[in-house]
């Protein structure tokens, strides 16, 4: 048994394309991997906040007492990674606004990407994603 996450960003909802094709993959995989868990995370509908210069201060290690608005940062922060973790297959449909991905794909990979948690640095600065053992589709 797989456990599956798929991550939609679109802000157009029933009119998305990738939300569309998203919802077909999950029908489709059902189909052939009835055991399998299925978490649909829509980042539109549920957004994340914005990384901003109080919040980035949650996921830096420190020893300085936390906001409340940073100790829930910091808290959706170790649930959405928790989550990534948790799944063997990741499924990301994004759109593409004006020649980039949707904000609210970029707020969740700002939450997810913590040094010392999902990466870590290298002696020459490189930065080296921690084994996840996920496929990515």
């Amino acid at each position: 048994m797989s456990k599956v996450l798929v991550l939609k960003s679109s802000i157009l909802a029933g009119y998305s394309q990738s939300g569309q094709l998203s919802d077909y993959f999950v029908e489709q995989w059902r189909e052939q991997h009835a055991d399998d868990v299925i978490t649909v995370r829509d980042l539109a509908a549920n957004p994340i906040p914005v990384l901003d210069g109080e919040l980035v201060g949650a996921l830096r290690p420190s020893d300085a007492p936390l906001t409340p608005r940073q100790q829930e940062a910091l808290a959706l922060s170790d649930e959405l990674i928790a989550e990534l973790k948790a799944n063997d297959v990741i499924v990301i449909a994004a759109p593409m606004y004006n020649f980039n991905i949707p904000t609210q794909l970029k707020n969740y990979f700002d939450l997810v990407a913590r040094a010392g948690v999902t990466f870590r640095y290298t002696e020459k600065d490189q930065k080296v994603w921690l084994p996840v053992n996920v496929r990515l589709c």
